[in-house]
């Protein structure tokens, strides 16, 4: 992924419409014409974040959060500076210079491992000189992964030239963009000038064809998912009082065991989306009603994903936790006939069980920004294009 070949007329046309958009204000109002039939849920997940500051809701998220429209929709965006110890949902920094110190363990080459750092203690100064943070997220649900609605190009590009006169010194970024459900919002974005930054490799169950349920793997989970002692409980079964249990099993897990800066979710958080329907919370519970294990789904436009995942670390590896978790997931994305996003991590446990990888990027506009800046997002860009994503594939992250 580069820079777009286009005519000089092209250009000049496109920066012509970008140059004639209005501001992009935040919507405070339901506002005129057709509304889009997604907005509810977005109105219902946003407007607590907005009125009750993002960090009451994700503590390791801070930034300011609005509602804007992008033609029948409303998208959630938020606003940044540096808040350089942010969770990676919206600090490019704590992406490709935090969080990828952290992944450093997965490699076994200490030569490599050696490489890698010293790449990234290169960058980091350069990231941090070129307000790398100063940035505006769009569609950014603090999430793991952004699932996008379609998105036409001329709301993109309207969009787009509002946020630039809102915000002239910040890049504005997609997050979370991948070729297998956002081909043609990636081809719109290239043909609109945005670039491209590599960020991970991420896995796809196609719930539509799920022949993965056959792999040796996905029948002995089921099984154990079977034999368990442990009891599902869907949605309607999830009370208040699991609040706190939920929020420590995710910790457990995505925090204490993987990283930092995986979102952290507060109760306020779980109670808003369980209470809501906005993510669909189920687990495992034991005999004597405590939660060991719960995974939350979160959907959109024909594609599930799973942020929020937990179970009881300190109970044996042989009673399969994780693996009947994913289980549950993968068998509810074959029954809906659903496209399922698992996201990255745990790769080979992915790989063996019929996960498809893809590669992850951020799509960036930046031809605003002064040269300084505008070369280290290209920098970045071609960097990770021309090293990071072979790395990725070849070591199979």
């Amino acid at each position: 992924m580069t820079q777009p070949a286009e005519s000089t007329e092209e250009w000049q046309a496109e920066q012509n419409n970008l140059n004639g958009a209005e501001e992009c204000t935040p919507v405070n109002e339901s506002g005129p014409g057709k509304s889009h039939p997604a907005n509810e849920m977005t109105r219902a997940y946003t407007e607590p974040l907005i009125d009750g500051g993002t960090e009451a809701y994700i503590r390791n998220v801070r930034t300011t959060m609005e509602l804007v429209r992008a033609g029948e929709q409303l998208l959630p965006v938020t606003v940044n500076e540096t808040e350089y110890e942010n969770s990676y949902v919206c600090s490019p920094y704590s992406t490709y210079v935090s969080y990828a110190l952290e992944e450093l363990v997965l490699f076994k080459s200490e030569l490599l491992k050696s490489v890698l750092r010293g790449v990234i203690g290169f960058l980091s100064p350069l990231l941090k000189g070129a307000r790398i943070n100063r940035n505006v997220h769009v569609n950014n649900w603090l999430l793991s992964t952004n699932l996008y609605e379609e998105l036409p190009r001329e709301d993109i590009r309207e969009l787009t030239g509002g946020l630039l006169k809102r915000y002239p010194s910040h890049a504005i970024i997609f997050r979370s963009l991948n070729e297998v459900t956002n081909p043609q919002l990636m081809k719109d974005l290239t043909k609109l000038g945005w670039i491209f930054v590599p960020s991970r490799q991420v896995y796809f169950f196609d719930g539509r064809e799920p022949d993965y349920m056959h792999k040796s793997n996905n029948v002995w989970d089921k099984k154990l998912l079977r034999r368990s002692p442990l009891r599902i409980v869907g949605h309607e079964e999830i009370v208040p009082s699991d609040y706190p249990r939920i929020v420590e099993l995710y910790e457990d897990l995505y925090i204490r065991k993987y990283s930092r800066l995986n979102p952290r979710f507060t109760e306020a958080y779980i109670a808003n989306c369980h209470k809501h329907g906005l993510l669909r919370i189920g687990g495992l519970r034991d005999s004597s009603g405590i939660l060991q294990g719960v995974i939350g789904c979160f959907e959109k436009a024909g594609v599930i994903t799973a942020p929020l995942v937990g179970y009881n670390t300190s109970l044996p590896q042989k009673d399969g936790l994780y693996r009947m978790l994913m289980n549950l997931v993968l068998t509810r994305a074959a029954e809906q006939s659903k496209l399922l996003h698992l996201s990255s991590g745990a790769a080979h446990f992915k790989r063996i069980r019929g996960g498809s990888p893809a590669i992850e990027y951020s799509a960036v506009y930046i031809r605003h920004l002064p040269l300084r800046r505008r070369a280290v997002w290209l920098g970045l860009s071609r960097l990770l294009n021309g090293v990071g994503v072979p790395v990725m594939r070849k070591y199979r992250l």
